[in-house]
């Protein structure tokens, strides 16, 4: 079976929580999406294919996602080009940075919920994303459930939405405010916010790699 291939699971399954199946139609509860659009400039080199512990960051975010999502998509920017085996979504929103690669991971979602990391969030695990499943499940009067890190900001870039509600609005702000950021979003979202704790007791889980120093601290 090639990754990311759909996995057909039988009543009494314990991963049936993470997938739905009836009348043998199989339905996505969960569909994950890399955010990997960004430019790198401040890297000098395309993040996606830096390394940790012997891995490449964007295989390492598949992995993750995969544990728990029954499809997983990369979102690129209109120019990238990758040479992986993963299906690839095109950020329709050019120059609208983490936004509009947000835009294209919830309009191109096909189950209820997306779950969406950012390639530069390297540290999140398997069992992270297991919990964010599912908490987004648990909790479905919230439109999304989004981790606020250690120092009290959320990290959207790493967060469970209810896709099918969440775009139309997301793609609104995208065209009515030219200068909207994802905070905006959140605003008009009011998401569930929950302390990554929650998710993990590694205090690092939502360390962000942005320059050759970051990628330094988290290799030691």
């Amino acid at each position: 079976m090639r990754f990311g291939e759909p996995k057909t699971f039988t009543a009494g399954d314990p991963e049936k929580k993470y997938r739905a199946v009836t009348l043998g139609i199989k339905i996505l509860m969960y569909e994950g999406f890399i955010l990997a659009g960004g430019r790198s400039r401040r890297m000098g080199a395309d993040k996606a294919f830096l390394k940790i512990e012997g891995e490449t960051f964007v295989d390492r975010a598949r992995a993750t996602l995969a544990s728990v999502c029954g499809e997983v998509s990369v979102v690129l920017n209109q120019d990238q080009q990758f040479d992986l085996d993963i299906p690839i979504v095109r950020d329709e929103f050019a120059g609208r940075g983490a936004l509009g690669r947000l835009h294209a991971a919830l309009k191109n979602c096909k189950s209820k919920i997306a779950l969406v990391l950012a390639v530069d969030l390297p540290l999140v695990t398997p069992d992270s994303v297991r919990i964010l499943a599912d908490l987004a499940t648990s909790l479905p009067k919230y439109l999304a459930v989004v981790p606020r890190q250690a120092d009290g900001r959320p990290q959207p870039l790493f967060a469970a939405y209810r896709a099918r509600f969440c775009a139309p609005t997301l793609e609104g702000l995208i065209n009515d405010n030219p200068t909207a950021s994802v905070r905006d979003f959140l605003d008009l979202i009011i998401p569930k916010y929950i302390d990554q704790t929650k998710l993990s007791e590694n205090e690092n889980l939502l360390a962000n790699v942005n320059c050759p120093a970051d990628l330094d601290l988290i290799r030691r």
